[in-house]
């Protein structure tokens, strides 16, 4: 697994920086790559070919990545020029509800307020992987929670994805 992550590290890195145009959150996503990798060991090793295993999840997570920016800034958005000008915070555009607070405030911390990682994880007390971590369970909970909202106005079909 070391070797196929010195090798595939900087290709998925660069990959996700080309399609997301994000220097810190291609890193996030590549990092990802290889927890998912991981977490579904027995997958990748049984994988003909573990490279393109790790590539293909790397398009699903920017696919997934892309869905979940336009999903929260359409959500962070106000419709019109009044809401604009008036002065609210973020989590009044419903996504902090989704989330407990430590969640909201290292979602924030990040996506909100432009900290990298390294720095939310020392402004919130937690190692640089356990933030990591904990921002990839956050997302994935809030993609799930997401998901589900907008599957019920599809007139209560099933999730034909």
């Amino acid at each position: 697994m070391r070797e196929l992550y010195i090798e595939m590290y900087p290709k998925l890195y660069q990959y996700a920086r080309v399609k997301l145009g994000d220097r810190q959150l291609a890193q996030e996503l590549a990092q990802d790559v290889f927890v998912l990798a991981q977490e579904k060991i027995d997958s990748l090793r049984q994988s003909p070919n573990p490279k393109g295993w790790l590539i293909k999840a790397a398009g699903y997570a920017v696919l997934h990545a892309q869905r979940t920016k336009k999903l929260l800034e359409s959500r962070l958005l106000p419709l019109d020029e009044s809401l604009a000008a008036a002065p609210t915070e973020p989590e009044e555009y419903g996504l902090r509800e989704l989330m407990s607070r430590e969640d909201w405030r290292l979602l924030s911390s990040v996506y909100l307020e432009g900290r990298s990682i390294k720095e939310t994880a020392e402004l919130c007390g937690l190692s640089l992987e356990a933030c990591r971590k904990r921002l990839f369970r956050i997302k994935r909970r809030l993609r799930k929670k997401l998901g589900e909202d907008l599957s019920i106005g599809k007139g209560g079909e099933g999730h034909d994805r």
